[in-house]
């Protein structure tokens, strides 16, 4: 087997100041070498670093590619992919999101032509249905989708035993929850606001219940201007944040605590649980001590004792319109789709392959999400309908003025409303 050459970025790369550069008219200036050749470079985030690295070294063993793994966490990555693709210098394949709400998302990277048409691979139709929908354009689909996503609370399964506590099944039920973990030196949810990304993930949870649980076509109405944040359920379920924050669910210092932080608290049992996206799973689990055993719940947004998830495409994977190694990255993305590859990504990170049909043993804590979605109580992400990424910009930023004191709920739907409009 070859040795693979694995670079992990660490810092914030200068490159990230030239965001609007180029390619805004949708076209690409090349359309990549597509004669095979011995070699490929592909980008991915932090949290797949894990399942990565194994499908490479199969990828490799089985073609006699010499594969380039770059690695980079979530945030520096959606900040500089879309910089290296105007300046030539991007991975032939990345990572890439659903939807338009991030900096890395496909509508927002194909709107400046930098993504290859992969609607003609034979994967395609397997997809699964109802997401397969946010990795395309005007019906042409710029993705690979490797794993479906949900967002809910994973636990320690030892920490609340000996605490003697259950999980909570209403909203009023999570306050006391709260305080019941408090009362015996516990938090119930570590969480890492410092690092941005992680402000949405409660929200996200709790607009679950508060906003699709009531309007399922709520991004409809946003999408058509008869709606808006302000005024929406986003109004109860930011007031529940906060109120959380009161009635002490969180570790002190949300807003000097980042995500990995957050993964301590939870391993060591300093706190009972984390919301986070189940990509983030296979990470926490392996900086856990040995045999540690997790759960996983949704996190209730009412009274009603019926608690959906969000849920939609988790991580996905985009070929560079102009790669170096075009031929070579197609045929990387289309093994991606085998069930050789599935076997190997989903043994090293645990998941929920998007590719119909799979199959696969799943951990506990993804067959509780997956029991979930298949009883039909989900909702979508928020953010893979937004226009572009300032919206979500502009919830990261307003959460963590609603911390620091800066903010008011009605000031923070103001952004989120002036941003989407922005368009």
């Amino acid at each position: 087997m070859k040795t693979r050459n694995i670079a992990v970025v660490a810092g914030v790369a200068a490159a990230a100041l030239g965001l609007s550069a180029c390619g805004s008219d949708g076209s690409s200036a090349t359309s990549g070498n597509t004669e095979p050749t011995d070699s490929l470079t592909v980008a991915t985030t932090s949290n797949n670093q894990a399942p990565m690295e194994a499908v490479v070294a199969a990828y490799e063993e089985e073609s006699g590619v010499d594969v380039n793994l770059t690695v980079a966490d979530t945030s520096q990555f959606q900040t500089t992919i879309r910089t290296q693709l105007s300046s030539g210098t991007a991975p032939d394949v990345f990572t890439v999101w659903a939807g338009g709400g991030n900096p890395g998302a496909i509508d927002v990277l194909q709107g400046a032509g930098y993504l290859a048409d992969l609607s003609d691979r034979s994967w395609v139709s397997e997809v699964d249905p109802g997401t397969a929908e946010t990795l395309q354009i005007d019906g042409k689909t710029y993705g690979l989708p490797s794993k479906l996503d949900a967002v809910g609370t994973i636990y320690n399964v030892a920490t609340l035993d000996e605490l003697g506590l259950t999980v909570p099944q209403t909203y009023s039920d999570l306050l006391q929850y709260c305080q019941d973990v408090r009362d015996q030196g516990k938090v119930a949810f570590a969480l890492g606001i410092q690092t941005d990304w992680v402000t949405q993930l409660i929200p996200y949870a709790l607009v679950a219940s508060t906003v699709y649980g009531e309007d399922p076509d709520f991004n409809d109405q946003l999408a058509s201007g008869d709606a808006t944040f302000a005024g929406s359920g986003w109004d109860a379920a930011f007031q529940q944040y906060l109120e959380m924050n009161d009635a002490g669910c969180f570790n002190d210092d949300p807003l000097g605590t980042d995500v990995n932080a957050s993964y301590t608290l939870l391993n060591t049992g300093e706190a009972v649980g984390v919301v986070q996206v189940l990509a983030s799973f296979p990470q926490i689990q392996s900086t856990a001590p040995e045999g540690t055993e997790f759960g996983f719940f949704p996190l209730p947004g009412d009274d009603s004792g019926t608690n959906p998830i969000p849920r939609g495409i988790g991580v996905s994977f985009a070929v560079n319109e102009a790669a170096k190694n075009k031929a070579n990255a197609l045929d990387f993305v289309d093994w991606l789709a085998t069930q050789e590859a599935i076997d190997v990504w989903f043994g090293a990170a645990p998941g929920i392959p998007a590719i119909q049909g799979a199959e696969l043993e799943v951990d506990p804590v993804i067959q509780s999400a997956v029991d979930i979605i298949g009883a039909g109580d989900v909702a979508p992400f928020p953010d893979q309908s937004w226009p572009s990424a300032k919206t979500q910009a502009a919830l990261f930023t307003s959460v963590q003025q609603l911390f620091s004191g800066q903010a008011s709920v009605e000031n923070a739907l103001q952004a989120m409303d002036e941003a989407y409009a922005a368009g």
